[in-house]
């Protein structure tokens, strides 16, 4: 009777996993600390937020009442749970803004009376800060906007239900 060795069977399938998990590189560091959203329109804020590597956040919602002046409204402050993949969605979002960021004042087809605003994004003592105007119609600016859009409204959703952390009225 042939005697089979088992063992060795075994042991390969013991070790590919953990050749596996050798093999695979760690997971980039995160490329910010935090990120900083903000739009306006006619100089009133229409939507702001900020983001942490950690998840946690904190999305504002203005309110206006109806037949309101100009510049009268509340803002209310909402909580984003901590969640590392919060993050980890956004920084999949904003790794695709172009490395050379298109020049609003190169712009050739534009309106003006746009919304317009920054995204700054930290990482240590650096911060990158971006100021952007929706009122650029030119194809590479257009595709900038598109990502600065997918980046607010990804927000825009994680904030959303967020327990009310404080109201500001503005007056």
């Amino acid at each position: 009777m042939k005697k089979t060795c088992v063992l060795p069977a075994l042991s390969i399938l013991w070790l590919a996993p953990l050749s596996a998990q050798e093999a695979a590189p760690p997971p980039p560091p995160p490329d910010y600390d935090e990120v900083v959203f903000e739009a306006k329109l006619r100089g009133q804020p229409i939507a702001a937020w900020s983001l942490f590597v950690d998840g946690s956040g904190v999305w504002s919602e203005f309110e206006q009442e109806e037949g309101a002046p100009a510049y009268q409204y509340t803002r209310i402050y909402r909580e984003i749970e901590r969640g590392v993949t919060n993050y980890v969605g956004l920084e999949r979002i904003l790794r695709q803004l172009p490395k050379d960021v298109p020049d609003y004042d190169r712009c050739e087809q534009r309106v003006t009376d746009a919304a317009y605003g920054t995204i700054r994004m930290t990482s240590g003592a650096r911060t990158i800060e971006l100021a952007w105007n929706s009122g650029c119609f030119d194809e590479d600016y257009r595709a900038f906007m598109q990502t600065l859009t997918e980046a607010d409204r990804y927000v825009a959703a994680l904030g959303e239900d967020g327990r009310a952390m404080r109201t500001e009225k503005v007056e």
